[in-house]
C-alpha cells in the first residue's frame, strides 16, 4: 500500500517494490515505466523532472489497484486496454491475444512484398484484435482486406479498432475448420493457433489465465490442424500465382513445409525473426 507522503520518485521505486515479488527487476521497471506513463501521465523526462514532488494523492490508490491486479499475473496490456503494433495503438482485452513484436515481421514481409500491387484481395485468418489486417490496410490502402475470425467477442474488438483506426475492413465470422472462405483471395495471412495443450504447464501465468484459450491451443495429437485446413482452403480460394502467409511454431517448420504439395505450390520459403527463430513461412500458388 502506498503511504500518502510520498514524492513522485519515491512513488516510482516503491512501486517496482510492490510488483518485485512477481517480476524480475527490470521487468517490473519496464512495467512501472509503462504505468507511470499512460496511467498517471509522467514520462521519462517527467518523471526526472518532477522526482521530488508530491504525487498527487488521488492517484496513490490507482497505484494500489494496478499493483495489485499485476500481482494477479494480468498483463500490463488488458490493464491498460490497448498495446501498440506497427505504430498503431491497438484496444485489447482478454477475448483476444496481446499482439506481439514478432507478428510485425510477418506483416512488413507482405507490405514489402505487395505494397506497389493494385487490385489486391487480402484475408487474415484468425483476426482477433485485427492488428495484421488493419496494419495491412493501413500500409497497403489500396488493398481490399477482409478479416475472420470465430468469435464474435474478438470481431467485436477488431471491428473497434478498424472504427478508431479509421481503416476499411471486411469482418465475417467464421468456423475455417468447417466452412469455406467468402471468396477468393490474393494473399491470405495466419497466425493460428498451434501450442500444444500439454505446454500449457510450461506458459507463464499472464498467458495462461488470461489471454484466450481458443487462440491459443490445439490438440497434442494433432499440432498442425490449422495450418493443414488453411492449406487445403489456401488452394481451393486463394488466386493462381497468390501467396499464403504463415506464423509458425519454430519447432514444427519442417512439417509445416510439408503440407505444401509439390504440384500445387512453389517451395515456400521459411524466415527467421529477430531473435532467429524460424517463425514465419510463405508459400507462392502455382498458376
Amino acid at each position: 500500500m502506498f503511504s500518502r507522503t510520498k514524492t513522485v520518485r519515491e512513488s516510482f521505486q516503491h512501486f517496482q517494490l510492490l510488483i518485485g515479488a512477481t517480476y524480475e527487476a527490470d521487468e517490473a521497471r519496464s512495467i512501472s515505466q509503462i504505468v507511470f506513463k499512460e496511467i498517471l501521465g509522467y514520462d521519462t523526462i517527467k518523471l526526472i523532472l518532477n522526482e521530488n514532488e508530491l504525487l498527487p494523492a488521488p492517484l496513490f490508490e490507482q497505484l494500489d489497484q494496478v499493483a495489485y491486479l499485476l500481482n494477479q499475473h494480468k498483463p500490463i496490456q488488458y490493464i491498460l486496454g490497448f498495446e501498440e503494433f506497427m505504430g498503431i495503438k491497438f484496444y485489447v482485452n482478454e477475448s483476444v491475444l496481446i499482439p506481439r513484436p514478432e507478428t510485425e515481421e510477418l506483416v512488413q514481409w507482405i507490405v514489402d512484398d505487395y505494397k506497389q500491387q493494385k487490385n489486391l484481395t487480402i484475408a487474415d485468418i484468425g483476426t482477433g484484435s485485427g492488428c495484421i489486417a488493419i496494419s495491412l490496410k493501413k500500409l497497403i490502402p489500396q488493398a481490399f482486406v477482409h478479416a475472420i475470425d470465430v468469435s464474435k467477442s474478438a470481431l467485436d474488438i477488431a471491428s473497434k479498432n478498424a472504427i478508431h483506426t479509421q481503416q476499411e475492413i471486411h469482418f465475417h465470422q467464421i468456423n475455417i475448420l468447417n466452412d469455406d472462405l467468402p471468396s477468393n483471395f490474393d494473399v491470405l495471412v495466419s497466425n493460428p493457433p498451434y501450442v500444444l495443450e500439454t505446454e500449457k504447464m510450461q506458459m507463464r501465468k499472464n498467458v495462461l489465465d488470461f489471454e484466450p484459450s481458443l487462440a491459443l491451443f490445439v490438440p497434442d495429437d494433432d499440432p498442425l490442424l490449422f495450418y493443414k485446413r488453411i492449406v487445403k482452403l489456401a488452394e481451393q480460394q486463394l488466386n493462381n500465382a497468390g501467396a499464403l502467409y504463415f506464423e509458425i511454431n519454430e519447432s514444427y517448420a519442417a512439417g509445416t513445409q510439408k503440407l505444401f504439395s509439390e504440384n500445387a505450390w512453389h517451395t515456400p520459403e521459411l524466415r527467421n525473426d529477430i531473435r532467429g527463430k524460424a517463425r514465419m513461412l510463405k508459400a507462392i500458388k502455382r498458376s
